[in-house]
């Protein structure tokens, strides 16, 4: 069995790679998808070429391997990628197109392409997982990092079921433990001050409020247009699709909701206009918290925590309340439940000393 690197001459003076591939009196041809320039007179292209070709060389060494141990099964395989990197962002597109969790999975791909941009199938081992998931803990907060990394097993247990590689270290690489978070909301007090409060940007104030009622993101609540708000009868409708998850929702918003968004525009203005994220608006939103004597570290995401505890709070069931915020498992509604709890304990705790 041979695997040989060819050249093939294109205009200009360019060269495409190609892999000539031999095994079991079978033959055939892999395009490399890479290029070498035309170098003349030009030290800068000299130098990508040289690196271009040890890439080359890279994947010729890794096919040989995978015809020697059999990843092939000795016959061409449906797909050939050059790296890692190629496979893993055919499965973003994929992800884009059916909308499930793409934001996710294109961030996993860019701290692929920044820890290694040209990931061959052969670099996967065990200790190579081992060195990106200590990575991921470095630069994220532990359970982002803990999704991302099931995130890259997955892509590798895929990989293993195509018959893109014969061993398989993601099932033996453990994942990262998620850790309990302390999200931090408010209380319907503490946002009766908020309403109270002025704030330097009127359509943070009513932005954040209508999150507080809504349990709307950031980002769905920034993209809303008055298009996308609905009056059935004597009831309120936001109709939308989630940046975050792609999933399209109904959502029933109340009346006090519905003042916060002003007076109704042209169906395609947005209805919070001239809310941005910036620098600005987050001192503003520190500011304006602090004005109304709210001694915690609340953040915009938080008016959302606020949501979903305001409505158990009030009786509302979890799974009414999960299909409200649009999760899609109950356990991510949970943790509000345990969240609840401690409220409760803290609200007793604070019931009067008697003597007995």
């Amino acid at each position: 069995m041979t695997v040989t690197i060819r050249k093939r001459k294109l205009k200009e003076g360019r060269y495409a790679l190609y892999l000539d591939l031999y095994a079991h009196q079978k033959q055939w041809q892999e395009n490399l998808k890479l290029y070498l320039e035309n170098e003349k007179g030009n030290p800068a292209k000299k130098q990508m070429n040289k690196q271009t070709y040890i890439l080359a060389e890279k994947i010729q060494t890794e096919r040989l391997y995978q015809l020697q141990n059999d990843a092939f099964g000795f016959k061409k395989p449906e797909k050939t990628y050059r790296t890692f990197n190629e496979y893993f962002y055919e499965l973003v597109e994929e992800r884009e197109r059916t909308g499930i969790n793409h934001v996710s999975w294109e961030c996993v791909y860019k701290h692929l392409n920044k820890f290694n941009s040209a990931i061959l199938f052969t670099d996967l081992t065990d200790r190579y997982l081992e060195e990106f998931k200590a990575r991921l803990l470095k630069s994220l907060k532990p359970n982002s990092a803990s999704s991302y990394f099931n995130i890259l097993k997955h892509s590798i247990h895929e990989a293993y079921r195509r018959g893109l590689i014969k061993n398989n270290p993601a099932e033996r690489v453990k994942c990262i433990k998620e850790v309990d978070t302390n999200r931090e909301y408010l209380t319907k007090e503490e946002v009766d001050c908020l309403i109270a409060t002025d704030c330097r940007y009127d359509v943070l104030k009513r932005a954040f409020l209508f999150s507080c009622l809504t349990g709307l993101r950031w980002s769905d609540i920034h993209n809303l247009k008055w298009k996308d708000f609905r009056k059935s009868q004597d009831s309120y409708y936001i109709a939308f699709t989630q940046r975050k998850t792609k999933n399209a929702e109904l959502l029933p918003i109340s009346i006090n909701a519905v003042k916060l968004m002003g007076e109704v525009g042209n169906p395609d203005e947005r209805i919070f206009v001239g809310l941005r994220y910036s620098s600005y608006f987050n001192t503003a939103l520190f500011t304006w918290v602090a004005n109304a004597g709210i001694k915690k570290h609340i953040t915009f995401h938080c008016a959302r925590h606020t949501n979903a505890i305001l409505l158990l709070n009030n009786g509302v069931d979890i799974y009414t309340v999960s299909k409200m915020l649009g999760h899609r498992e109950l356990k991510t509604t949970s943790i509000y439940a345990k969240v609840m709890n401690k409220t409760k304990i803290e609200a007793v705790e604070k019931l009067p000393a008697f003597n007995f």
